[in-house]
């Protein structure tokens, strides 16, 4: 990927290709962004600057060798980690001791396809079933195995780390000396949706890289990788059983939700809170920071007329104790029930 077929956050584009002409790259950069931004995309462009043999006006050049290889993915010194699970497209031995390795097939595509994937796309494609991905000990040895050896090909091997907020503190701890003291030629790029979540001592290891929001004009740019909202419906069936006060139509709702995955449940509240954002700005005039869709116009405005002021901080609230208590595997029943108790009473 070039720097120029990147959405958002412009100046990066002329930031990152700077730092590598001028010597300034840190041999560890964490990238930090809200889901969609560009993490990922600017991660995978700055592995192609560092090894493209012929950039010039600030990005690769797109036609080289090095560059051909890394457009697809394939070029021998870029190596991919990413949160992983047992799953049905691996072998029965590789399900003992699952690392991203064995389903690059598939994150090759995925990646391809739509730069932007979130993290429920990742296990939606890898066939996870429904179980969080993590990033496990064994992946921070193949790690370590890996940058062991001398580049193949280009000036830099490159670790692209994706969401290492997933690894557990057995991996992080095991992966600190490397970070410290890479061997020569190393780029380690993370690109974290929870920066806030990883060892200290990670981050202190790092530079850091912070992605702004896209604007609405740039998300509108992004209709080719749009992702559908799939909760709405649930959403707005469960809004107006609140503000009806009826108890017994938020039964399905619950349910519904407290029989899916943990990662599903997280989507689900995740998304809620970007729907009550959305009402809150309608409803206080700001339709054109609302980000809200032409599909969901209608009930978004319809809501944003209904609902109490005092609402928006409680609900809010109520969600992000949701999302605290599944990481904390609190029964997905107790879970869902005693959230739409608690929007029913404040709605």
């Amino acid at each position: 990927m070039r720097f120029s077929q990147i959405i958002g956050n412009d100046s990066l584009k002329h930031l990152l290709p700077q730092m590598v002409d001028q010597n300034r790259l840190s041999h560890a950069i964490l990238f930090s962004e809200e889901p969609g931004c560009g993490g990922l995309p600017y991660a995978l462009a700055l592995a192609q600057y560092v090894n493209c043999r012929d950039r010039h006006d600030g990005d690769s050049c797109g036609k080289c060798p090095s560059c051909y290889k890394y457009e697809k993915l394939i070029h021998p010194d870029l190596h991919f980690v990413f949160p992983v699970n047992t799953s049905d497209i691996i072998s029965e031995t590789e399900k003992k001791r699952p690392i991203s390795d064995y389903f690059l097939p598939k994150w090759r595509e995925m990646l391809l396809a739509n730069p932007y994937l979130t993290e429920q796309d990742l296990y939606d494609g890898i066939g996870i079933d429904n179980k969080s991905g993590n990033i496990s000990v064994f992946e921070a040895k193949r790690i370590i195995e890996k940058l062991s050896l001398r580049s193949f090909e280009g000036e830099y091997k490159t670790m692209i780390i994706w969401l290492p907020e997933k690894m557990n503190q057995e991996a992080a701890n095991k992966l600190l000396k490397l970070l410290e003291e890479p061997p020569a030629g190393t780029l380690f790029l993370l690109v974290s949706q929870a920066p806030e979540r990883l060892l200290p001592t990670i981050r202190s290891r790092c530079q850091l890289i912070e992605l702004a929001p896209l604007t609405k004009e740039e998300r509108a740019s992004m209709v080719q990788f749009a992702q559908p909202r799939e909760f709405n419906p649930l959403l707005i069936e469960l809004f107006n059983a609140g503000l009806n006060r009826d108890l017994q139509a938020t039964f399905p709702v619950w349910e519904s939700v407290a029989d899916l995955g943990r990662e599903k449940q997280r989507q689900f509240c995740l998304e809620a809170e970007t729907f009550i954002r959305k009402i809150y700005m309608v409803a206080n005039g700001l339709q054109q920071l609302s980000n809200v869709g032409n599909d969901e116009a209608d009930e978004i405005q319809t809501l944003a007329r209904k609902i109490n002021p005092a609402f928006y901080k409680k609900g809010f609230g109520y969600f992000e104790k949701a999302l605290s208590a599944i990481d904390s595997n609190v029964n997905a029943k107790l879970i869902f029930c005693d959230l739409c108790n608690r929007l029913l009473l404040s709605l």
